[in-house]
């Protein structure tokens, strides 16, 4: 039903008596399609939350604590273009991003994003012409058509202390994550759903041991999409509660 149709009911004094795990459902399925914009990205085929904000095609989970970091400092080598270049651009100082389909980075590259540069690769050479940057980076996202694990060898040599890599997908390369986690990196596994994928995938964060996470806000963690902040009245959270 819609809207107009519910409040209708509740004008005629309609009661539905439904059971408690029914109003569960029901409750996580809003959350999932209109708050966090499963719906939308289905419909237009493009990755945003559901305030219509570009996002990252990654683990809902993961976005949700890129968004509560202040990262404006940090500069991003981006393995892998699209809507999530224009998520990087907006948390970010600077975004180079690397994309393997030419006439997709061409696409990219004609939105004009501030701080953005574009550069055309290809899979059997994405992983060299990361080092050809010659430059290290705060933040490196592994998202690209291409072998992965050559692009976290390059990865682990331009990574600049404090910061961290981005593997997307990881439980589909356990090798470059092994190889990631053994160069000493910390590894933390975002498990969720995306937009555009009707199952559960994982993204994971590899964080160099001198990364320190700076909150954007006056908190962190932050309130969830779709959940209750209880914090302001949370006397167990008190040195004296």
């Amino acid at each position: 039903k819609t809207q107009n149709d519910i409040a209708e009911l509740n004008r005629s004094g309609v009661v539905y008596d439904l059971p408690e795990p029914a109003l569960m459902l029901a409750s996580v399925t809003h959350i999932l399609s209109r708050l966090l914009g499963f719906t939308a990205s289905a419909e237009t085929q493009l990755a945003v939350l559901g305030d219509g904000s570009p996002i990252p095609l990654m683990s809902y989970s993961l976005v949700e604590y890129l968004l509560g970091l202040d990262l404006s400092g940090f500069e991003v080598l981006e393995i892998g273009a699209g809507s999530s270049t224009a998520f990087w651009t907006k948390l970010t100082k600077s975004v180079l991003s690397l994309e393997t389909n030419a006439s997709w980075a061409e696409t990219v590259r004609k939105q004009a994003l501030a701080n953005n540069e574009v550069r055309a690769t290809t899979d059997t050479t994405v992983a060299r012409d990361m080092l050809d940057l010659k430059r290290n980076f705060d933040i490196i996202v592994i998202d690209p058509a291409a072998n992965r694990y050559r692009c976290g060898v390059s990865a682990l040599k331009m990574l600049n202390p404090g910061g961290f890599i981005i593997l997307d997908n990881s439980d589909w390369y356990p090798n470059t994550a092994r190889l990631l986690r053994e160069a000493d990196l910390i590894q933390v596994d975002f498990h969720d759903f995306r937009p555009n994928h009707h199952f559960r995938c994982t993204a994971s964060l590899f964080l160099h041991r001198d990364f320190r996470p700076k909150p954007k806000a006056d908190r962190l963690t932050l309130p969830p999409i779709g959940g209750k902040d209880v914090a302001p009245q949370n006397t167990w959270d008190r040195p004296n509660g």
